[in-house]
């Protein structure tokens, strides 16, 4: 009997943490502050210097980072994107 509580009372104790962290989550915003990159090679073309630039400097919508990262991929086979949003 006292098995039988002790497994009740720890379900119990793990739903209400559960509960718990769930409600202190907020969603990240999708539409401001992030940054993408690529494991592309190292150009010498003056344009493809211009967007590794654009890329790691100018924060955008997560849609408008990640498309611009697409766009300007030449070789790469990973791109990674990082929310700055506080």
């Amino acid at each position: 009997m006292k098995r039988i509580l002790s497994v009740t009372m720890g379900g119990l104790l793990l739903s209400f943490a559960s509960i718990s962290i769930a409600d202190n989550t907020t969603p990240t915003p999708m539409d401001k502050n992030w940054t993408c990159s690529t494991n592309a090679s190292s150009s010498d073309v003056a344009a493809d210097k211009d967007a590794d630039k654009q890329m790691d400097n100018t924060p955008k919508s997560a849609a408008d980072a990640f498309a611009f990262a697409a766009k300007n991929c030449r070789d790469c086979t990973k791109i990674t994107c990082e929310s700055d949003n506080d």
